[in-house]
């Protein structure tokens, strides 16, 4: 072989490995807002169908693809996704060629979706019908991703606070009496605690075209219980959507990809505006004296105002400077599952809890779980798994066909909702194991690593 051709053919490979270590991207969304008929919708006892819709909900996905590595990742208006809906997506998606460790299911956990799930049942019955729009919904998306143009991209990623959110369990040391646990000397009130752990920070990723700097599509993170919509028997994506129509004013129609944070004891401080008359107050003392504290009902004006307030908030990050510019020549994907009785002794619905994670470069990934952590998770994983010096990592609730609730190993002799009293309406009956919490969901986290590690 001449010198000339060797040269030749060393630069032709020589630019397929750097085309190969672009980072390519595809986005797109569509509306499943059920708006023919009543629907039965997840997230509370005791709410009758409804079709009346206060804001459409979406499926919206990002397809990206770098050094033949691949990931979809979708974000649903839905409270939970569940274990049959899941299944349908996953056969759909395998179809059409794409494994089940390269979808990524996340809901936003928004309380005022239809339901999905039948193990949460009494929170809302599902329907088959719309649980097989939105599997073809999905289907079709990535169909359509199909045929779009791959765009190389660079990630512009903007971080801020907000002062939108509040921990949700608060020690009350008085006796107390409830449909829930009965009489108790002590409980743990599902009520406003300022001083518990919560998440402010906000993440905006925004994926920019290379060739003209066109955003594509955005992913965005935040950690705040989506139970904020009044009245509470419409349909609506809740301040997702709120927040991604103030985007779109911004950047024009494009996919908005959203990662609900460990929210689980986490939800919006709202404060009620109205002042409640002699009558009402008289009823909310004799409550607090029977059944401890609890949040004040918010009226349409402190929603309104909360939700926009959060909105603009999130468009002033996005206004100012990026705290990173990315140009990621890589994209890695991992996955494990636990099974719960590690953790969980008694009867539970046929469920793991599953660990997934996508890393974008080496400065962004973000960690999955298929349950709804409580927040304190997250400082907890960062200390059993620390995070390299510069990277950014974004912890997601809500993944799949999640189980319930995952309290702390410090929350299980504390008692409360979310240790205790969400079991009966996610289809469990038993207890958590404080001394093995923490261990399994560590090694969940780790082998899921190790699995990413093996793509390098």
């Amino acid at each position: 072989m001449s010198k000339e051709l060797v040269n030749t053919t060393m630069a032709h490979l020589k630019g397929q490995l750097e085309s190969s270590a672009k980072l390519l991207a595809r986005a797109a969304s569509c509306e499943v807002t059920p708006r023919d008929r009543p629907v039965r919708l997840a997230g509370y006892l005791s709410r009758e169908a409804t079709s009346t819709v206060l804001d459409p909900i979406e499926i919206s996905v990002v397809l990206l693809e770098c050094s033949g590595q691949r990931c979809l990742i979708f974000s649903f208006d839905l409270m939970i996704i569940g274990t049959e809906l899941q299944n349908l997506i996953i056969e759909k998606l395998h179809r059409i060629g794409f494994q089940p460790d390269e979808v990524m299911l996340l809901a936003s956990h928004t309380h005022s979706a239809p339901a999905t799930d039948q193990a949460c049942a009494r929170l809302g019955i599902p329907e088959v019908e719309f649980v097989g729009e939105v599997a073809e919904a999905t289907e079709n998306l990535v169909r359509g991703l199909g045929r779009q143009q791959p765009a190389e991209i660079n990630l512009e990623v903007f971080r801020g606070r907000l002062e939108h959110s509040i921990n949700r369990r608060r020690y009350w040391p008085f006796p107390t009496f409830g449909r829930t646990y009965g009489f108790r000397l002590t409980s743990m009130s599902f009520a406003p605690n300022p001083s518990g752990p919560k998440d402010e920070c906000a993440t905006v990723a925004l994926l920019r075209k290379v060739d003209d700097g066109q955003v594509l599509g955005m992913l965005w993170h935040y950690t705040c219980h989506p139970t904020a919509v009044v009245p509470d028997n419409v349909i609506s994506a809740d301040y997702p959507g709120v927040v991604r129509r103030a985007l779109r004013e911004r950047f024009g129609e494009i996919p908005c990809v959203f990662a609900q944070g460990f929210c689980g004891d986490v939800r919006p401080n709202m404060p009620a505006s109205q002042r409640a008359g002699m009558r009402e107050r008289l009823r909310r003392v004799i409550r607090t004296i029977a059944s401890g504290p609890t949040f004040p009902p918010p009226s349409v004006k402190d929603w309104m105002y909360w939700s926009q307030s959060l909105a603009a908030a999130v468009c002033d990050i996005v206004e100012g400077s990026p705290a990173r510019r990315l140009s990621p020549s890589a994209l890695r994907t991992g996955s494990a599952q636990i099974p719960l009785g590690e953790f969980f002794a008694g009867a539970a619905p046929d469920k793991l809890l599953a660990v997934q994670l996508v890393q974008i470069g080496e400065e962004l990934e973000i960690v999955a779980l298929s349950a709804e952590p409580c927040v304190d998770w997250e400082r907890i994983l960062d200390q059993a798994v620390p995070r390299p010096a510069g990277r950014i990592r974004l912890y997601a609730g809500y993944l799949g066909a999640l189980f319930g609730y995952l309290p702390t190993a410090a929350q299980i002799p504390e008692g409360g909702y979310e240790v205790e009293g969400f079991q009966p309406l996610f289809g469990l009956g038993g207890r958590f194991n404080p001394e093995t919490i923490a261990p399994s969901v560590i090694k969940g986290m780790r082998r899921a690593f190790g699995d990413l590690n093996r793509s390098r």
